[in-house]
């Protein structure tokens, strides 16, 4: 009788390694050698579930899109009715490398972003979570109007792609090697941001 091969369970044993592998050497150091080796799996095997690097790299970006979701979720599970401004810089903090794990993150995504210049798949990836995190930044906006948080006459749409791009650039300064951002300076920028969008000016 053949070997019946539980996939899903390899699936996860692989997340776990890929991501053992990603934090302790950083994802730069993810092949599939590397991964074999920490998952104890052959080299052959593992190319049943990673045939080249875009594949890789697919995998390993489900995993940070799932991780950050769930931290979302985390977050709002234990909140109440009506969100705070504080609550929602908590929100958009989840999208930024403010610690070990998060960095590891938003290596994946420069890694899905350069081999996206020329792998359609990945492309299209790209563009899927890309529009995700506009639409997360969109609903923040949107939140923030709704509790009075949001300077009447603002362009909610204008604030969306500033607040989007605020992000962004955050990314890149926390992961420049040595960040050219501390944590603590990350979210005084972020807090600077909401509190300007509130219409409080800084003295």
């Amino acid at each position: 009788m053949p070997k019946v091969v539980d996939h899903e369970r390899r699936r996860a044993e692989l997340s776990e390694a890929l991501w053992r592998v990603a934090l302790r050497d950083g994802f730069d150091a993810v092949t599939v050698r590397s991964v074999a080796q920490e998952s104890g799996w052959s080299a052959g095997a593992l190319r049943h579930y990673f045939p080249d690097k875009a594949e890789m790299v697919l995998f390993a970006m489900d995993l940070v899109v799932g991780m950050a979701q769930d931290r979302v979720q985390e977050l709002h599970a234990g909140g109440g009715d009506v969100p705070t401004a504080e609550a929602l810089q908590q929100h958009l903090e989840q999208l930024l490398p403010l610690d070990a794990p998060r960095r590891v993150e938003s290596e994946v995504w420069f890694a899905l972003v350069a081999l996206a210049r020329s792998d359609a798949r990945l492309a299209r990836r790209r563009q899927e979570i890309d529009d995700t995190i506009r639409g997360s930044v969109e609903s923040v906006v949107m939140v923030l109007d709704q509790i009075g948080r949001l300077e009447h006459g603002r362009d909610q749409d204008l604030e969306t792609r500033r607040l989007h791009a605020l992000l962004d650039g955050l990314v890149i300064q926390l992961t420049a090697d040595p960040p050219r951002l501390t944590v603590d300076e990350a979210r005084a920028i972020m807090a600077r941001h909401l509190a300007d969008l509130a219409g409080q000016r800084a003295d």
